[in-house]
């Protein structure tokens, strides 16, 4: 009985599927019968068949060989690789379009990879049409402020790598530059490098092609600068020719052209400027951009040879028995902003080339907004604080006449306060140092910088005699009042 059942199922399988007629290779065992077909596993009809091998390409047919009478196993798509035809990767294609929210999660860029599954540039061939681009998912916000925040971070590391103690000055000769830069030289005018030179050096000066710049030597007075010409000009021009290797490893000569006085040596006022020529644009823009060049040597100020900004520097205020800035700032807006100090500020501007009532208005505002207070601590014999205030401004504009007659103004103007007494305006303490308007030799500022080579409080007789006529409790230097 079982061996009726089992010519029963291989006749019913022999005749829903007939064998071919043509002759197999003695390798290759005839795989029929109950052993390779168990119950409930051949297909029984044609749909069935389809269904089952719906997923796959359709073989690539070959005019050579013999087409293969479709049987349950079929052994050519097991040993067969397909063809890189268009069909198989469209096919592939459709496939990749429909992944999971899992793969859809994978960054656009990812999927652009030649490693990234469904490439198919990897395999493509040249005759073949480009396949359609995938299309991109969309950021969200939360990706968007993440990406942004990034941004902001790499732009931060990239400013205090800038701004760091070694940024421009990699040379150990010089002092580096701190973070925030070099304190700021304060001048009585934009062009008071150029003070008490001879007329004819001047004119010689600029007639000087580009690239060229200008030099204020530290710690040497203008009768200093007058005595000593040639000996600065030698220190200027080596430290110069040590910054210009630096950039340049063959640089031509460079030129150091020394001031001359108006009236000759004879004259009681002396320039203290220096020209440098003759310098390639590259080691001019360093020089000119960190501005402060300190080494054991020599210390200068590197300025561009142009007319510059007014000074914000207007006067020094003293008669205030407090150290509060911000009450002084106060005190001085109110001074500017009265009724008949703003109108004559409003004159002045308007005879600068503001014809608009409106331009008027908004660069007296501009100017009361930009008023900075600067404490000076002042020491008297004793210890006893006598404190002083610079005031700033930021000229709204230009004309030299213009400034010089609005500062004018303001200085002979009284700024009283309700309870801490009225300011006025007294003289300005030239530092020896570094030159500037500021503050006193014993208060400047380049002392604190670190790593600082250039000349120190105690470099100079004159600078000894002064800082023991006056020192605070904890021992910062003053001046005698």
């Amino acid at each position: 009985m079982k061996d009726k059942e089992t010519s029963s199922i291989k006749a019913t399988s022999q005749t829903a599927r007939p064998y071919p007629s043509t002759p197999r290779p003695m390798s290759q065992t005839p795989k029929t019968g109950p052993r390779f077909f168990p119950p409930n596993t051949l297909p029984q009809d044609e749909e069935s068949m389809e269904e089952q091998y719906s997923f796959l390409p359709d073989p690539p047919s070959s005019p050579s060989s013999t087409p293969d009478t479709p049987t349950p196993i079929h052994c050519e798509i097991c040993v067969t690789k397909p063809q890189n035809d268009l069909s198989v990767f469209q096919e592939f294609k459709v496939v990749q379009s429909n992944m999971s929210s899992v793969d859809n999660a994978v960054p656009s860029d990812l999927k652009s990879s030649i490693h990234a599954p469904g490439n198919a540039m990897v395999d493509q061939p040249m005759g073949a049409p480009p396949s359609p681009p995938i299309p991109t998912r969309a950021q969200t916000a939360e990706e968007d402020s993440i990406l942004a925040h990034l941004a902001l971070a790499e732009a931060n590391r990239s400013i205090l790598s800038q701004n760091g103690v070694n940024h421009r000055t990699v040379l150990p000769q010089f002092t580096p530059t701190p973070i925030g830069g070099f304190p700021h030289v304060h001048m009585a005018h934009s062009v008071q490098i150029f003070d008490h030179l001879d007329n004819k050096v001047l004119l010689a000066w600029f007639q000087v092609e580009h690239p060229k710049f200008l030099v204020r030597v530290f710690d040497h007075s203008a009768k200093d600068i007058a005595e000593k010409t040639a000996i600065i000009a030698e220190h200027i021009c080596a430290s110069i020719a040590t910054i210009a290797d630096y950039v340049h490893q063959e640089t031509p000569p460079i030129r150091v052209s020394p001031p001359q006085p108006q009236g000759g040596r004879g004259s009681k006022d002396f320039p203290i400027g220096f020209l440098v020529h003759k310098v390639p644009e590259e080691t001019r823009n360093l020089i000119v951009n960190q501005r402060i060049w300190s080494s054991p040597d020599i210390t200068f100020e590197a300025l561009p040879f142009n007319c510059s900004q007014p000074p914000e520097l207007l006067f020094c205020l003293s008669g205030f028995t407090t150290s509060d800035t911000d009450l002084v700032r106060k005190a001085v807006a109110d001074v500017w902003s009265h009724e008949d100090h703003r109108h004559e500020i409003d004159d002045i501007f308007s005879q600068c080339g503001f014809q608009d009532d409106e331009l008027v208005y908004k660069a007296t505002r501009e100017l009361i907004k930009s008023i900075q207070v600067e404490l000076l601590d002042f020491k008297i014999t004793g210890g006893l604080s006598v404190p002083r205030f610079n005031i700033f401004a930021t000229s709204p504009t230009t004309d030299a006449k213009t400034w010089t007659t609005l500062r004018g103004f303001l200085h002979l103007l009284e700024y009283p306060t309700g309870l801490e007494g009225c300011g006025t305006a007294t003289a300005l303490f030239p530092c020896q140092l570094c030159h500037s308007l500021a503050h006193p030799h014993g208060l400047c500022p380049f002392l604190l910088v670190p790593q600082w080579n250039g000349p120190k409080i105690n470099n100079r007789g004159t600078t000894s005699s002064a800082r023991q006529s006056g020192r605070s409790r904890g021992g910062r230097p003053g001046r005698n009042m």
